[in-house]
């Protein structure tokens, strides 16, 4: 027998329902706000943020002065486009430059091209509304693909008489970084043998020590600003002068010089050999 002011004891309440449908609606909020966020992105031709500074940019400087082997070609192109993928976040602008073309102060790239959404970085969320198979369609076909195929064309040429690498690497970083004053991430890749060979310096005779080129009347006019960017230079291995002269004091003069326009310590370039 209950006892006369004992209160009746309440049904348990089943809150499940509810805090399912709060999770769902939850889902379906995110859904439209990020949904929102990724239509509101403009983008141009070039699969680039219009009217936005990018979240990172690189410069490709390809020196096929000397013509480049089958193997060296296909090593290089490959090396290439898994640098882009791997360490370049979504939207980084890249430019393409050739010594030929940007030694010669000729400072238009031969390629303009922007980092798409990777496929496999495409969220849960954001796969409910985007197809994968879709998303990787584009990636492949609007944009590696593409990449390596402009990149094979451009080092499949003939040698040249001249290789001014000081020349582009100003020109190129000059055109390609802009605005100069901010602190976007900047990198530059260089494919060279590195064996520099211009009017304003050559090394075809040797290496000159960086120290007495920086008294040369002519280095004020190859100085750039070098500051915060990252470097690589995709080394290619050459035979008879060139190879003595890479395997002399070529490194030392060009780590002496990057980091004598104003790149720190820290970013002394990252060479990588190229096979063949």
């Amino acid at each position: 027998m209950r006892h006369p002011f004992e209160q009746p004891s309440s049904k348990p309440t089943n809150n499940v329902p509810y805090v399912v449908l709060a999770v769902v609606i939850g889902v379906i909020l995110l859904m439209m706000v990020a949904l929102s966020q990724r239509e509101s992105v403009q983008i141009d031709s070039d699969n680039c943020l219009q009217n936005e500074l990018p979240p990172a940019q690189a410069v490709v400087l390809l020196d096929p002065s000397d013509s480049l082997s089958v193997v060296q070609q296909r090593s290089v192109v490959s090396r290439l486009v898994e640098t882009v993928e791997d360490s370049m976040p979504e939207r980084t602008e890249i430019r393409v430059y050739t010594v030929a073309r940007a030694g010669r102060r000729e400072a238009a790239p031969e390629l303009r091209v922007c980092v798409p959404p990777n496929p496999d970085d495409i969220g849960v969320l954001e796969s409910l509304w985007n197809n994968r198979s879709i998303a990787e369609r584009k990636y492949t076909e609007g944009f590696r693909l593409p990449l390596r195929r402009r990149l094979n064309a451009l080092l499949d040429v003939s040698s040249d008489s001249v290789s001014p690498i000081v020349e582009a690497v100003q020109v190129a970083v000059v055109d390609a970084f802009r605005p100069r004053g901010t602190s976007v991430p900047r990198t530059v890749l260089v494919v060279s043998d590195m064996v520099q060979n211009s009017s304003d310096l050559s090394f075809f005779r040797e290496v000159p020590d960086f120290g007495t080129f920086v008294r040369d009347p002519n280095y004020g006019t190859l100085r750039v600003d070098l500051s915060g960017v990252r470097l690589a230079v995709f080394l290619l291995a050459r035979r008879g002068i060139a190879g003595r002269l890479q395997a002399g004091q070529l490194k030392t003069f060009w780590e002496e010089y990057f980091i004598g326009q104003n790149a720190s310590p820290d970013a002394r370039p990252r060479w990588i050999e190229v096979e063949g």
